[in-house]
């Protein structure tokens, strides 16, 4: 009994001396009012897994630099230390594995803001929306985001989750509108947060504890001030008080070198594996098409031999990178030397064997791109003569395509085993970093010397059909989206046109019509709602290392190591229900790419103050990267349907009414000419819509 009054007494006393303290707190309007003597109870049985700041799930408010511990192997010395018992669960009891997760020095980029505010009413709290994203750059915008190191506020939009089912599963999105800067800590700061009759929330007892200076009966919550109190510091500095907030976290993003060493030390090791040579490769099958075809003259088929950074001897769906344990933490080749061999295609235009045959003046013009295909597919997609047969023909154009493993036809159980908590998801991101250096092998085949230039199969009476000085890329819906990754990792091709193309897969899928079979399968694996948010941001850490969301930084402008800068045309679709033109808006921004002007019909964007911060294009033809609309309108006077393409939602769900744009840019015969004058050694964006917005399928730009 005498230790436990002695305990007490000692309680007491660290109250009083705080409760002082915070009444004399008077700097900048700060001062708090707090009850004589009090003491926060709080349980902290969890404290050791889990962040204490939101009790409505471990991983919450996410992400956060609670779960990170300090490395002196980073750049930014951190290293991501999630438990296993603070990962999400599936329905049959397995818990996702943290350990690739915990290889990451930070989190995604582009990494979704993710915590409960319960009873938030959005109107009433004058939250930021997409409706209207300069809201976040007002002074008193009440949910903000801010470089901790400069202050500098981010451009984001907030939303609650309209998937959710009831209030237990009903979490605040917080999403950025352009890319964080790799390596720097950020601030998330939520203040005067309202109910629907316009009431301010309370916040958890544990952030009041912090905010207004009261001691906790929990030694790890004291533990943790000193870093709570750093971030008010960091706020304050920004103009941001700490009396009204609601809740404040911090998180830091992923350095450079984490998110790309994988992936460049396999490049530099398999190009060094080359010693200057040509990859192997065999001609299984060349088809005359030339009079069954009316785009298409010769197809060519075969394989290419490349170095191996699989787990598996023939880099099999499902497998992940080899890492053997030599400390270096990188993927290896199994037994030093190990190859798969893998398909490839190539399409050859009937205008380009004409030309050839004609004379050895037109031998060697045919330009040459790698196709990239769309969600789960495969090379085949490369030979569609609608778009690509028409866009080749008509323009003396060359493609060859790989399958894009990892998110390839062949990955489709992998990816259901993923969603279903059976299987790593590293496996996939590992499997498309695998699948990037394929495609490098198949663009030095076409460039190199001693490549498919020197077999008869691309010949004409002795002379190569292509010129091999050049090798472009174009892809479409997926193939825009892993696209720009293998753009900004690969050293031997030039620019490329993403179509219909974005980035974060955790903001994409929610916001995608494609989702629908596979949250069939995510759902009863997953029940609750806030653990499938939760799932699919820790898979974007991953996800980043495979796709534009963990390259855009360093695609047109401070390129990664050993890699040129590139230019990207963007085309994209207003509306379209499986990629959503707004995550194109975000690659722009990061990228700082222009916009074609005017952009839209006036009042057909989303947002009453369209294009924020976007840049423009002032002249044609314009050199360099460039993002251009394709809007098929309202109807009526619509080909597809009598429907026409509506303005999508603002909230996270797909657009479902009216036609799904998404193929329109590929087929757009002005769409198709800007395409082939991007595929240039200067990257030259021509002028396809004139002086008005780009309009397709007969639209006239009015609205009735």
């Amino acid at each position: 009994m005498a230790l436990v009054f002695h305990v007490k007494i000692i309680i007491l006393a660290v109250a009083v001396i705080a409760s002082l303290a915070a009444c004399s707190n008077s700097n900048d309007g700060n001062a708090v009012s707090v009850e004589p003597y009090e003491i926060i109870s709080i349980d902290d049985s969890n404290a050791e897994v889990c962040d204490l700041l939101d009790t409505a799930k471990c991983l919450l408010p996410f992400p956060s630099n609670f779960f990170t511990r300090k490395s002196d192997t980073t750049d930014n010395g951190l290293l991501v230390n999630f438990s296993n018992e603070a990962m999400p669960t599936n329905a049959s009891g397995i818990v996702v594995d943290s350990v690739e997760l915990n290889r990451n020095d930070g989190f995604s980029p582009g990494t979704v803001m993710i915590t409960q505010v319960p009873n938030l009413d959005m109107a009433a709290t004058g939250a930021p929306r997409l409706i209207d994203l300069s809201d976040s750059r007002q002074d008193d915008s009440p949910i903000v985001v801010i470089n901790a190191a400069t202050g500098e506020r981010q451009l984001i939009w907030s939303e609650l989750d309209s998937n959710a089912q009831n209030e237990a599963e009903l979490s605040l999105l917080i999403r950025v509108a352009k890319n964080l800067q790799e390596g720097q800590r950020y601030i998330v700061a939520l203040r005067s947060m309202k109910n629907a009759a316009g009431e301010t929330i309370s916040p958890t007892e544990l952030f009041r504890a912090y905010r207004d200076n009261i001691s906790t009966d929990s030694d790890a919550a004291e533990a943790r001030r000193p870093a709570i109190e750093a971030i008010f510091s960091d706020l304050q500095s920004a103009n941001i008080a700490r009396h009204d907030l609601y809740l404040a976290w911090d998180f830091t993003v992923s350095s450079t070198r984490s998110l790309s060493e994988r992936i460049l030390h396999m490049r530099d090791t398999a190009f060094a594996a080359l010693a200057g040579d040509t990859p192997e490769f065999t001609i299984d099958s060349v088809e005359d098409l030339s009079m069954t075809d009316e785009n298409w003259g010769r197809r060519i088929e075969g394989t290419i031999t490349v170095p191996n950074f699989m787990d598996s001897d023939d880099a099999s769906a499902g497998s992940s990178l080899f890492y053997a344990d030599d400390g270096d933490a990188l993927p290896d080749r199994m037994n030093g030397d190990n190859t798969t061999v893998q398909p490839f295609i190539c399409n050859i235009s009937n205008q380009s064997l004409n030309l050839a045959s004609q004379s050895a003046e037109f031998g060697g013009a045919t330009r040459v791109y790698l196709y990239g295909h769309g969600l789960l597919g495969s090379r085949y997609q490369s030979t569609n003569g609608a778009h690509q047969g028409a866009l080749s023909n008509k323009f003396n154009l060359m493609n060859c395509a790989m399958d894009f493993i990892g998110m390839a036809e062949s990955d489709v159980e992998n990816a259901i085993a993923i969603l279903r908590g059976v299987k790593n998801f590293s496996s996939l991101p590992d499997r498309s970093q695998q699948g990037f250096i394929n495609w490098m092998h198949l663009a030095e085949l076409l460039r190199h010397a001693d490549g498919f230039a020197t077999h008869e199969a691309f010949q004409i009476d002795g002379r190569s059909v292509y010129d091999r000085s050049h090798v472009y890329y174009y892809g479409n819906s997926e193939g825009g989206i892993l696209g720009g990754a293998l753009l900004a990792t690969a050293p031997n091709i030039d620019n490329g046109v993403l179509g219909v193309p974005g980035m974060n897969y955790s903001l994409l899928l929610r916001r995608s019509v494609d989702f629908d079979l596979y949250s069939a399968v995510l759902a009863p694996a997953y029940p609750d709602v806030l653990d499938q948010t939760l799932l699919l941001s820790l898979f974007q850490m991953l996800w980043d290392r495979g796709e534009n969301n963990g390259y855009a930084n360093h695609l047109v402008s401070d390129p990664l190591p050993n890699t040129p800068a590139k230019n990207v045309l963007l085309h994209v679709a207003f509306g379209d229900h499986q990629v959503t033109h707004t995550s194109a808006e975000i690659m722009a921004r990061t990228m700082g790419i222009p916009l074609h002007q005017p952009a839209l019909v006036q009042g057909r964007h989303h947002d009453i103050k369209p294009f924020v911060e976007q840049l423009s294009i002032s002249t044609y033809p314009h050199i360099g990267s460039a993002l251009v609309y394709f809007d098929g309108g309202p109807g009526p006077n619509d080909e597809w349907d009598d429907t026409g393409t509506h303005v999508p939602p603002v909230i996270n769900q797909p657009p479902r009414t009216g036609n799904d744009p998404h193929e329109r840019p590929r087929r757009d015969p002005g769409a198709m000419e800007q395409i082939s004058g991007f595929m240039s050694p200067e990257s030259i964006v021509i002028n396809a819509c004139g002086a008005g917005p780009c309009l397709v399928d007969g639209w006239n730009g009015v609205l009735e």
